[in-house]
Order: C-alpha cells, then structure tokens, then sequence
C-alpha cells in the first residue's frame, strides 16, 4: 500500500471504522444487561467438579424440579451457560458442570476405558449437588448434555431410574441397549441438521431400541421418546438454537411438571454479546494499527513465483503429516490443541527449509523499531481473543497444565504463520495476501486430512469451522500488518495468537 492509500485509508475507510465499533460496544454493553436477567447464578465446587448453578430469581417457596446440564467434548460450562439461563427461566433449578479436564477442573480426563466412569462420577457429584440443594425436589431431577456430554447423560440415565427425564444433544453413540428398556425414561434426542450422518444413526439407533413406552408420545402422560432434527444447524450452532432450548425446555416442562411459566428463550444470549465484543475488536484494530504505524516502506527484497511457493508448502505439508504420523494420536496432554500445534510447527519448519534451499535472498530482519508498538499490537490481539472467550465460550485464563501448554501452542500457530509470511516476502498488495492465504490454507487443508486418515484425533473435523474462521481472522489482520511499517515478523506473532490461544482454552486436559 503506498502512502497515500494508507492515509486514504484514514479519511474515509478509518472514520466509518470509529462509528462502528461504538455501535458495536453500544451493543455489546447491553448484553450483560440482558444475559441472565430472571436469574440467579452462583459457583461452587463439588468434589473436585467445578459447578454453576442457576436458579429462577423469584424461585417460590415450593420445591422446584432441576436438571444438569453436561458439556460435550472441548466444551465447558460457559458454553452451556445460555442453557442454564433458559431451563432457570422456565422454572428449573440448573447445575453445570465442567468435566474432568475441562474447563475450570483440574483433573485431567482419562482416555480408553477409564473415561466413561470418570464422566459419571462428574454428574454423580453434581446430581447430588442438587439433592442436597434445598429449593430442589430430588424426585424431579433430569439430564441433558451435548456431544459427549449426550453420551454421559443417556448412559447414566440408563442405569439410574431415578432419572425422570434425558435430553440428549447431538448425541455420538447409542451405546450397549441398557438393561431395563424402559429407560432412560422421557428420552428426547436432538441432532442438527448438517450433523455428521453417524450423529443422525446414532439418534435413530437410540430411539429404535427395544421400548415399552410411548415413541413420540407426551412425556406428562407416559414414557415418551423422541427424536427431532434441529433445522440450519451443525455440531456446534445446534447449542445456539432457539428451537433446541425451545424443544428441550418444552420437553423437560412437561416431563418434570414444572409448573412455572417459561419467561424467555437465552438461547444465543451470550455468544451474540460475544460477537459484539469481537467485531469491536476486529473492527477497531484498522484504527489502531493506523495510529501506530506508517505506511509500508519498500522491503527490497525479491519475491519468489509461484512455483517454488507452492513446492515449499507442499513439502511442509507433507514434513507435517509424517511427523503427526510418528506420535501417536493422544501423546499431548494438551488434547487437539497440542496436536493441532505440532502439525502446524512442522508445517512452518518444513515449508520455510524448504524454502529456504530455493531462496534468492536470506532473509534481513532489519533494525528493530519502536518494540513498544509490536508489544501494544500483541497485548491487543490478547485481548481480543481472551474478553470475548471468557464472556460466552471458554474460561479465558488458564488452569493448571495449560499455564505452560498455552504459551507453546500459541508459539507453535506463530512458526506457521512465520513460515506463511516468510514465503510472501516481496509480493505486496493482494498477490501477497492470496500467497499467504495458499499457503496457510493448505496447513488447514492438511490437517483436515490427516484427521481423514486417523494421523490426527477425528474431533478436529468438528472444529474445522471455528479453525476456519480463526484463519479468516487472522488473513484480514496480516493484510493490515503487512501494508504498514510493522516488522514482518508482527503478523506471525498476532498469527500465533489468534490461532493459538482459542485452542488451548477449549482443548481438554489428557
């Protein structure tokens, strides 16, 4: 970008950046406004298992119904916030837990055999919690839970008849049918409609499964069990969906007869307070590199064509797939995050060697300048990924092992993103960003396909969204970066940030 395009951007482009991010923290400001208003909400731990529960803010003096609800894979209780908010709002009593290895809790999760008793121990602890909670009728408590968290309520319901009633969310497996076919009783599974067709199986399966009751009947009347597909959603949006807190607060009511009025749908509450905040940041961070930085001088140096780009990634790409192969899958204590991290280490390092031996020119870092300024844009991009997570998806400081796993999974995302603007050295303009788009869209690619082939935890699949959009987020930061005097190692560390810092909050402790 020359200098007059960078000021143009200033004047015209830079001034309706300003209105929006007010409009957009105007907004966000009033989420906390509105999230979890008609409820009350406290925090607890029992044995070990980090709990919130919620409850209704004008809860009457009888004895109210209650239900847990239990987080999937790579989830926590802050995911499932907005479902606490709506079933509270509905009259319920509602416990979250966060399971081993997520969230706030500290214990890792174990992998193989010993997970499933270690998930059910998770909700014996916090159904108990609610059996000893005074306001709770302890014959009238039911399950939900999503993902995983499906699996683990429909297997514990299955062996506790004291269960009244099972909402399952996306739900992985049918499982063993359980011994009593009556249970679990009040059985309502829902899956989204662009899920995985195994999650559509497994539903179908749950449902068919040899049964006394009623299949599609009325949970108030009879054992009732029912299977509804959740329209425009997948694995994840399906959390988020009015017409999934609609059907499962429906469902629960009649069930557990609840006799409170529903006072309102939360679904999306927080994540859309989430988004605000994000947009702001993502949105103001043009303003904010404009202040601190000028225009981009020339960098001298030679761009390399398309072919020896293209033969650096795939060389990387391939270094990245076979050293994934040579670990086995679940060597990270750090789940998914610190696998995702060491293919895309390998990746920056194999493609940048590669690179390296074909090069015109080594690289010339240059004088440093003004370090306070990458140091400002590095602590912003921190906070721009940190406020939104902690506020509707993820505990936003880590806990136990991710104190020292974050930093290296961050670190780990950065040599990629190093390797991507090491090979667009030269290029400018929209060449240089389609470059660096190929080349970390190919690291995308890859991983995607290493998990196809079982060299990485099939669970990325699930996240291959999230993990797109966070490259999207930082293609549009670089591009900024890269137009103005930063150094052109800056994007490399946003990069690593961005990419980094979200994995390691959602991915589980091994």
């Amino acid at each position: 970008m020359t200098r007059s395009s960078w000021r143009g951007a200033g004047s015209g482009l830079l001034r309706w950046s300003y209105v929006v991010v007010v409009v957009l923290l105007l907004g966000a400001g009033l989420g906390p406004a509105r999230v979890d208003s008609g409820v009350v909400r406290t925090t607890t731990v029992v044995d070990g298992v980090p709990v919130d529960l919620v409850r209704p803010a004008d809860l009457s003096a009888g004895k109210a119904p209650a239900v847990v609800v239990a987080h999937g894979y790579a989830g926590s209780r802050r995911l499932m916030a907005d479902w606490g908010t709506t079933l509270a709002r509905s009259g319920f009593v509602v416990a979250l837990p966060d399971f081993a290895g997520h969230g706030a809790n500290r214990t890792p999760l174990p992998d193989g055999a010993a997970r499933e008793p270690r998930l059910a121990a998770d909700l014996t602890a916090t159904v108990g919690l609610l059996r000893r909670t005074p306001e709770v009728d302890p014959g009238r408590i039911g399950l939900a839970g999503h993902s995983m968290g499906a699996g683990a309520v429909h297997r514990f319901a299955a062996e506790h008849p004291e269960i009244a009633a099972t909402v399952a969310i996306s739900l992985p497996g049918a499982g063993a049918p359980p011994q009593d076919p009556a249970l679990p009783e009040d059985l309502l599974l829902l899956t989204g409609r662009y899920e995985f067709p195994a999650f559509h199986r497994a539903s179908e399966d749950a449902r068919r499964h040899p049964f006394p009751g009623s299949l599609g009947g009325d949970p108030a009347v009879d054992n009732a069990r029912r299977a509804r597909t959740v329209d425009g959603t997948e694995h994840i949006t399906i959390l988020f969906a009015p017409q999934a807190h609609a059907e499962a607060a429906s469902w629960l009511r009649a069930s557990l007869h609840a006799t409170t009025a529903p006072v309102g749908n939360a679904a999306g509450e927080r994540v859309l307070a989430a988004a605000l905040l994000w947009g702001a940041f993502a949105i103001g961070f043009l303003p904010f590199a404009r202040m601190l930085f000028r225009p981009a001088p020339s960098d001298g140096a030679r761009a390399a064509g398309p072919t020896r780009i293209a033969g650096a990634v795939a060389a990387g790409t391939a270094i990245a797939v076979a050293g994934s192969a040579l670990v086995p899958v679940g060597w990270s204590p750090l789940a998914v995050g610190g696998e995702i991290g060491w293919f895309l280490a390998l990746f920056g390092l194999g493609s940048g060697l590669a690179f390296t031996l074909v090069a015109p020119e080594p690289v010339r870092c240059g004088r440093p300048r003004t370090p306070w300024r990458s140091a400002a844009v590095t602590c912003y991009a921190v906070l721009a990924v940190a406020v939104p997570i902690g506020f509707g998806l993820a505990e936003p400081i880590p806990h136990g092992p991710r104190w020292w796993w974050a930093p290296l999974v961050v670190a780990c995302c950065g040599v990629a993103c190093a390797a991507a603007e090491f090979l667009v050295r030269g290029l400018h303009g929209w060449r240089r960003d389609g470059a660096r788009a190929a080349a970390l869209g190919a690291a995308l690619l890859g991983i995607g396909a290493a998990a196809i082939a079982g060299v990485l935890p099939s669970f990325v699949l699930l996240i291959a969204p999230l993990l797109g959009a966070l490259l999207l987020w930082h293609l549009a930061w670089a591009a900024l970066l890269a137009r103005s005097s930063a150094p052109w190692w800056l994007p490399a560390v946003v990069g690593g940030v961005l990419l980094g810092w979200p994995l390691a909050a959602v991915s589980p402790l091994m």
